[in-house]
């Protein structure tokens, strides 16, 4: 079972894959599906998510990696709230106490929440603009690999496969 770091690594690892496949699409193609946002800007998004998502289910315990994760979801939320984005802000804060509704290692260290939690980053944009679905299919992908690779480096996914602190 990786630590903070070692999950963070794991973040950066899945989530540079994962950004490089993306890079690898043609440029018409990415902006399309990004919308507005610049290539660079929708990378450098793409790679934190991953990087936040590979720390989540660790959040539900006293450690520097829910003291970074906090501390970044607070910054977003005072962000998004300044922004008048006050019901994406609300939901932000639901979904940052999700793992401390239940013990370490329970649901936010399976397969299907690995599935299900970011799933929420496809449902909420596309409860308010339809359009917004192959953007959030982005988004939820890059949350998906870093969720995943939190899970590898535990030895979820693959037993032989697992990191020690």
């Amino acid at each position: 079972m990786a630590n903070y770091k070692g999950h963070i690594a794991g973040g950066v690892v899945c989530g540079a894959v994962y950004t490089l496949v993306l890079s690898q699409i043609p440029v018409e193609q990415f902006a399309e599906a990004a919308g507005i946002i610049e290539d660079w800007q929708a990378l450098a998004g793409l790679f934190i998510i991953s990087m936040l998502f590979a720390l989540f289910p660790d959040v539900d315990t006293n450690s520097k990696g829910q003291d970074i994760f906090f501390g970044l979801a607070f910054v977003v939320d005072i962000l998004l709230i300044l922004n008048g984005n006050i019901q994406a802000a609300a939901y932000l804060g639901v979904v940052a106490m999700l793992p401390i509704i239940s013990h370490h290692r329970g649901w936010t260290h399976t397969k299907w929440a690995m599935l299900i939690v970011p799933s929420l980053l496809l449902i909420v944009p596309y409860l308010y603009d339809q359009s917004l679905l192959r953007i959030a299919l982005v988004w939820y992908g890059a949350a998906v690999a870093g969720y995943f690779s939190h899970l590898l480096l535990d030895g979820l996914i693959w037993k032989r496969f697992r990191i020690k602190n």
